[in-house]
């Protein structure tokens, strides 16, 4: 079949310059609400390695966070374990992950310029790991758009939001600036006592009950969220986070924490709500 055999308007959509855009149908109807107008799939890649072995326990890249000394008296303990424990912040692999975060970020928003785009919204994190925990791929991908009857585009924004929350977002009076993450690892060198609690082993001498809380496992979860806390933060300025996802991962001895969400802005105040009025009376 020829274009001439085609309805008109079928015609006229074949002839023109194409696009795509990684939006669901409600997603996309509610860029188009807002006078957006998709101007393609954008992506950024980075892959970042680090040496195996080459950050070492008191050395370059760790920061001793808490202590965790042997309860039961030099002498009393197993020869081949370890007496005294310490949790440490695996600071050099979070300045590593912010690199490759950032770098791919930086490349998604070099192709969004290029198509002349204003934003890039709806954006994915498909982060991975290749062959092994030492080489780390970023992957960020989103849908580039063009605000319709805006001047020339600047340097473009982005948001993982998109549809109805991206509405919502305009509506409360904050723009979106950027999207942010942070990443951070602690390292667990257990003491005596969270070696005989994760093995489940009898201890003789009834310092170390046969159950109880793993205190250095909880404290190393709850540090690595606060730590990936204050390093997003600190990377805020003036604007606020919006539409935070933090993951708190524990295996082995590592514990991991990875935080993202949209960096906002607010241009506006928003009018207070009505008072409610009642419509229905129980008497």
């Amino acid at each position: 079949m020829s274009t001439t055999d085609l309805p008109e308007a079928a015609g006229r959509r074949l002839a023109a310059a194409g696009w795509s855009a990684a939006l669901s149908v409600s997603d996309f109807a509610a860029c188009l609400q807002m006078g957006m107008r998709p101007a393609g799939i954008v992506q950024g890649f980075c892959v970042m390695g680090w040496q195996r072995g080459l950050y070492t326990y008191g050395g370059y890249g760790y920061r001793q966070l808490d202590y965790y000394p042997c309860p039961h008296g030099w002498g009393v303990h197993d020869p081949n374990e370890q007496v005294n424990g310490a949790n440490w912040e695996a600071a050099a692999l979070a300045d590593v992950w912010a690199a490759g975060y950032n770098a791919a970020h930086s490349r998604m928003l070099e192709e969004a310029a290029a198509r002349g785009a204003h934003g890039v919204i709806g954006v994915i994190d498909a982060t991975k790991s290749l062959i092994d925990e030492h080489v780390r791929e970023f992957h960020l991908v989103g849908t580039a758009v063009v605000l319709e009857g805006a001047g020339p585009a600047g340097p473009p924004w982005s948001t993982y939001l998109a549809g109805a929350k991206l509405v919502k977002l305009f509506e409360a009076g904050l723009v979106p600036v950027s999207v942010a993450g942070a990443y951070c690892q602690v390292h667990v060198l257990a003491s005596c006592a969270t070696e005989i609690l994760e093995h489940g082993r009898w201890d003789a001498t009834g310092v170390v009950r046969r159950g109880g809380e793993v205190v250095q496992l909880s404290d190393a979860a709850t540090q690595a969220r606060r730590l990936v806390r204050e390093r997003l933060r600190a990377t805020l300025g003036d604007c606020s986070l919006h539409g935070a996802d933090l993951q708190v991962a524990g295996r082995g001895s590592t514990h991991t924490a990875v935080l993202r969400g949209t960096k906002v802005r607010r241009v506006h105040d928003v009018d207070p709500l009505p008072a409610p009025v009642p419509t229905v009376r129980l008497s």
